[in-house]
């Protein structure tokens, strides 16, 4: 099976977000395959034995009623699914004890990667699971070849005891000839008698030869069908050492694996908790930058009412040379009209 080939996934949830949150996950990394969702452990016993599903993805809250123990009737109603049970935490008790009821995998939703790795956690079971059904399928073929060898090597021996018979007969009937011979010498019905006899024996002679030649021939077909079977017996042989060496290598790469899995979620949630403090950080810093932004627009405010002062200052400053003007003017007509004033009092007291 490989990692596009389609597949069938049955979800068991109660809680349907869930559900539908890790149904996208699998649907997007393994297209064009059919997923379902069923909501109780009823629906999960129905389900399990109506169609031919490779995975089975169960949360633990849905066995509360019925209880764990009924994994055993969800794994012999689908017993070639891989069976994965999720629950809230990491209890290794629990997991222990779900391993006892035929579960495959026992896996924690609480990790916030949760949803990214569960499809690279299936997609390792499945290919498990295909090596054993491919390592299975060999080890069939291997069986039925070493039986259909035995047989045919018990064929072999029984075609050799019957060409060794025919062989005796042949020596039997060539000294029966030689007798007859002797006795036709004697008397001329006798000979007119082997003569037949004898024609009778090199008919049944010929016969006998020509089923000899064809045993022979059968004999050398079926030693060329035997040395077939031999190298396809052979070829299995090493496929299955293949197979062998394979699994082995996945067995070790998994727990690295596992190792680096561990420590990716240690740095994601190191990650999350520096992405935390830079957001408080970025949160503070544009606190400030809307309180500088205020400042700033008071003090535009405050320049442009500076500028409308100036303003009017200038226009002011403008019109004071026309007032002095003016006043010096007044001041001029208020000196002459006291002197005329000074003139006519001191005209009034001369008088």
């Amino acid at each position: 099976m490989s990692d596009l080939s389609p597949i069938n996934i049955l979800i068991a949830n109660e809680q349907a977000q869930e559900a539908k949150e890790t149904a996208l996950s699998l649907r997007a990394f393994f297209p064009h395959s059919r997923i379902e969702v069923v909501y109780s452990a009823d629906e999960v016993f129905h389900s399990a034995a109506k169609s031919e599903w490779h995975t089975i993805l169960a949360d633990a809250d849905l066995f509360r009623q019925s209880g764990l123990a009924t994994l055993t009737e969800v794994k012999r109603q689908a017993p070639n699914a891989t069976i994965i049970l999720q629950a809230d935490w990491n209890n290794m008790t629990l997991g222990t004890q779900v391993l006892q009821y035929g579960v495959d995998f026992y896996i924690a939703k609480n990790t916030h990667a949760f949803l990214s790795e569960l499809p690279f956690v299936l997609r390792a079971f499945l290919k498990n699971q295909d090596l054993n059904s491919r390592w299975n399928a060999a080890n069939e073929r291997l069986l039925r070849l070493e039986e259909q060898v035995s047989r045919m090597q018990t064929d072999q021996q029984s075609l050799g005891e019957h060409l060794d018979q025919v062989r005796l007969e042949r020596t039997q009937l060539q000294e029966q000839l030689q007798a007859y011979e002797v006795e036709l010498s004697q008397t001329k019905e006798k000979k007119q008698l082997l003569l037949d006899q004898w024609e009778k024996i090199r008919q049944a002679h010929a016969t006998m030869e020509e089923e000899f030649q064809q045993v022979t021939g059968q004999l050398a077909h079926e030693r060329g069908e035997n040395q077939a079977y031999r190298e396809q017996l052979e070829t299995l042989r090493q496929e299955r050492d293949q197979l062998q060496e394979r699994l082995f290598q996945l067995d070790e790469e998994k727990q690295p694996l596992l190792t680096q899995l561990e420590q990716t979620r240690h740095t994601y949630t190191l990650l999350e908790e520096e992405l935390k403090r830079h957001d408080a950080e970025l949160s503070q810093e544009r606190n400030e930058n809307q309180a500088y932004r205020e400042q700033l627009e008071m003090l535009r405010q405050e320049r442009d009412q500076l500028q409308e002062q100036v303003s009017l200052l200038q226009m002011e400053k403008q019109t004071v040379p026309a007032q002095l003007q003016q006043i010096r003017l007044g001041h001029t007509q208020m000196e002459e009209r006291i002197k005329r004033l000074e003139e006519r009092l001191l005209q009034e007291q001369r008088g």
